[in-house]
């Protein structure tokens, strides 16, 4: 891939995200095949609606608001463009939407600690 800088489409295009509601799109900018760890683009479209549960993964999570705002909708808590968290392994968060869409960078990385 080199060291230059490029256009996230130039390495990937962008695809449905399994598991979401429609239009909620990422492209993987890295990953390492032997952790699963991995940094996206996530591109949630206006009006969108996560689940009505909170989540929680097997991985830890930074996520870094670069676009539009979302809501914990759990909270009623508004988080706009500029907003990051930091979600260790396990820790439940949301649901989020995103009334106004959204753009996130986000970075998921495991590790084998307990």
């Amino acid at each position: 891939m080199g060291r230059e800088f490029k256009t996230p489409e130039s390495v990937a295009a962008w695809k449905q995200v399994p598991n979401l509601p429609e239009g909620a799109e990422e492209i993987i900018l890295y990953k390492d095949d032997k952790s699963g760890t991995y940094a996206r683009i996530l591109r949630l479209p206006p009006g969108f609606k996560g689940g009505d549960k909170p989540l929680k993964h097997d991985f830890n999570e930074v996520v870094y608001i670069a676009q539009g705002g979302i809501v914990d909708t759990l909270t009623n808590t508004p988080y706009p463009t500029g907003y990051f968290a930091s979600f260790p392994k396990g820790l439940e968060h949301g649901p989020l939407a995103a009334p106004v869409g959204a753009i996130f960078i986000e970075f998921r990385h495991f590790t084998d600690e307990k």
